[in-house]
C-alpha cells in the first residue's frame, strides 16, 4: 500500500501529464492489490485506497473526455475506480460505522499528507 500511495504522491508533485502506458500501469497495480487483498484491509487501508481510487477516477475521467486513441480506455478505467472506491465507501460505513462526514475529514487529511511540501 505505501508503495501505491508514494506514487500517487509522486505522481500529484509533478508539472506534466502522464502518458497513457504510465498511467494504465500504476492504476492495473491498484487493481492487483484490490483483487489480492481488499478482504485482508484494515480502516486506514481503506480510506488511503479510497482516495487514492478518487484520484484516479478524476485524473481518467478528465483525460477521457478528449477525443483520442485513449479515451474509451480512461473511461474504463474511471468506471472501475468508482467501482472501487464506491465499494470501499460501503466497506467503511457497514464495517467500521462512518458517515459521510467522518469519510470527508479522513480524506481532507489524506490530503494534506499527500500535497508535496513547499520548498
Amino acid at each position: 500500500m505505501e508503495a501505491i500511495k508514494g506514487k500517487l504522491k509522486e505522481y500529484l508533485s509533478m508539472d506534466h501529464e502522464l502518458d497513457f502506458s504510465e498511467f494504465n500501469e500504476y492504476y492495473q497495480s491498484i487493481i492487483v492489490k484490490l483483487n489480492e487483498h481488499y478482504q485482508e484491509f484494515t480502516e486506514n487501508d481503506l480510506l488511503e485506497m479510497r482516495y487514492i481510487l478518487n484520484t484516479v477516477a478524476v485524473n481518467a475521467q478528465m483525460w477521457g473526455s478528449r477525443k483520442d486513441k485513449n479515451s474509451k480506455k480512461y473511461k474504463k478505467i474511471q468506471e472501475k475506480a468508482k467501482f472501487w472506491s464506491d465499494a470501499a465507501t460501503y466497506k467503511l460505513k457497514k464495517e467500521f460505522g462512518y458517515d459521510d462526514e467522518k469519510i470527508d475529514a479522513a480524506d481532507e487529511k489524506i490530503d494534506g499528507e499527500m500535497k508535496p511540501k513547499e520548498a
